[in-house]
């Protein structure tokens, strides 16, 4: 039991080193518009089928407090779940580890780690309103893991399927992590055993999600929850493969933007496949060597199965993070498998990647904060002329009129390392949320008025802000064009 309490403290300490910068209030685009209209999001997370995050939202709005009230509060609570999760997975697969030095030891937890300290998972935790049934979901997935490993395979259903009310990309990552541990449990040999378990797993996993997709597509044909907002489809799959590729080329290359552009995620995969095909081929087993060329392609044809899946594709790193669950199981695979100072040389590759994460994690956060500060400085700034305008004519400003200049970006220029919704700026993408949220009044969201654009603001482009030039009172109305 202590064993486990300690392992338990490592992971949290891990986590918190990686991760404890989110602790501060922060927010993203998501975030400002929970703060707002958090009973609409209840009703948006039925649709979307996770109704764990809906049953959490809707008990604590009852009890009068948010998720986004106090970030910090629910990263950490975040933390501690992903911590736990962390233990279940690592009882699992310890006894594949054939750890025999406390170097063994570290390299495995740091390699398991992985999981949930990576670059890409991050975003799970920057959804202030979501990141507690995200590390639910996490949770019970790995609860799940470690029940199938044990052969309860019941038990691990239902916890994959409960997971998958928090958030449905939680039973990819159980297949992963289980196909990985099937390979393990069958000594690289395919056989009616190993065909058998893999078809287990899949309908534990990936049926479960099928389940999670048609309950609450039955729920919007049945009139409840307000409609389907998402659909199943193959649309154009040539489109689509084309896309992914892309997405993969830039995964390996730079995590999709997020690590130095230096190839290192495939260094990771090039060592890794070197070392288990050398070990594999040294020992003349055939094989192993086919069936780790399978689960090679297996493990990564799964990180991209939910954006196929989709009408239309959509690829953000809390989708693909499952990259990295990858990433962690061919070094996990590469650990137990080889001997002497091969399975040292993983444990220094695998603890350096992790530091590696952490590094760059830590940057990215450093980032969010400065992209949310500058979200907050240029609210503000304009804030102060609508006083001073309100001051000087004795007339309350009641309306808000926003339109984006002709390249308008995601994300601000001295914001680094960032992707998708990672470091995105509120600033031109929800602005009227953002307003009513720092100044705390309710401008109504009106139309620009055609007139004011085109005497003032068309065919301009600015690099920076400027409010005397980017904002014009008339009357009630602010109208504001966006840099």
């Amino acid at each position: 039991m202590q064993g486990k309490m300690n392992q338990y403290f490592i992971n949290l300490s891990i986590l918190l080193v990686a991760w404890g910068g989110l602790f501060r209030r922060s927010f993203n685009c998501d975030t400002l518009i929970h703060m707002v209209a958090a009973e609409d999001d209840i009703l948006i997370q039925i649709q979307d089928g996770r109704y764990l995050t809906s049953l959490i939202d809707f008990i604590l709005l009852k009890l009068g407090l948010s998720t986004t009230t106090h970030t910090g509060v629910t990263v950490i609570t975040a933390l501690l779940l992903l911590a736990l999760g962390l233990c279940f997975v690592q009882e699992g697969f310890f006894d594949k580890m054939q750890a025999k030095t406390s170097m063994h030891t570290a390299g495995f937890t740091a390699i398991t780690a992985l999981l949930f300290v990576n670059v890409m998972f991050g975003e799970n935790l920057m959804f202030s309103e979501c990141a507690l049934v995200f590390g639910m979901a996490y949770l019970f997935a790995s609860v799940g893991i470690y029940y199938f490993i044990r052969k309860k395979r019941i038990k691990a259903f239902a916890f994959i399927l409960l997971s998958t009310t928090g958030y449905q990309v939680a039973a990819v990552y159980a297949a992963i992590v289980l196909t990985a541990y099937i390979f393990l449990d069958n000594d690289y040999k395919i056989t009616q055993k190993t065909v058998i378990e893999e078809i287990v797993c899949c309908l534990s996993t990936f049926g479960a999600g099928v389940l999670n997709i048609i309950s609450y597509t039955l729920i919007a044909y049945a009139g409840v929850g307000g409609g389907l907002r998402k659909s199943a489809g193959t649309g154009i799959l040539s489109e689509k493969l084309g896309e992914i590729i892309n997405v993969y080329i830039a995964l390996l290359k730079n995590s999709k933007g997020l690590l130095p552009n230096v190839g290192l995620p495939l260094l990771i995969s090039v060592f890794c496949i070197s070392m288990l095909l050398y070990h594999f081929v040294k020992k003349k087993d055939k094989m192993a060597v086919l069936y780790f060329i399978l689960l090679f392609f297996g493990l990564n044809v799964m990180i991209f199965v939910i954006p196929i899946l989709q009408q239309c594709i959509y690829m953000p790193p809390r989708i693909i993070w499952t990259f990295y669950a990858v990433q962690s199981m061919l070094l996990l695979v590469s650990l137990a498998c080889v001997e002497g100072k091969l399975k040292r040389l993983v444990c220094y590759i695998g603890c350096g990647y992790l530091l590696i994460q952490i590094i760059f994690g830590n940057v990215i956060v450093a980032n969010r904060t400065l992209s949310n500060n500058l979200d907050k400085l240029y609210a503000n700034m304009v804030y102060e002329k609508i006083l001073k305008y309100e001051e000087e004519e004795k007339t309350q400003i009641t309306k808000l009129a926003v339109v984006n200049d002709v390249d308008c970006a995601l994300s601000y220029d001295e914001v680094h390392y960032k992707t998708d919704q990672i470091n995105e700026r509120a600033l031109g993408i929800v602005t009227n949320t953002l307003m009513n949220v720092v100044t705390g009044r309710n401008f109504e969201k009106v139309p620009m008025d055609e007139e004011i654009y085109n005497t003032y603001f068309a065919g301009k482009n600015w690099d920076y802000f400027d409010a005397s030039e980017q904002l014009i009172i008339k009357d009630d109305t602010a109208y504001w064009v966006i840099f």
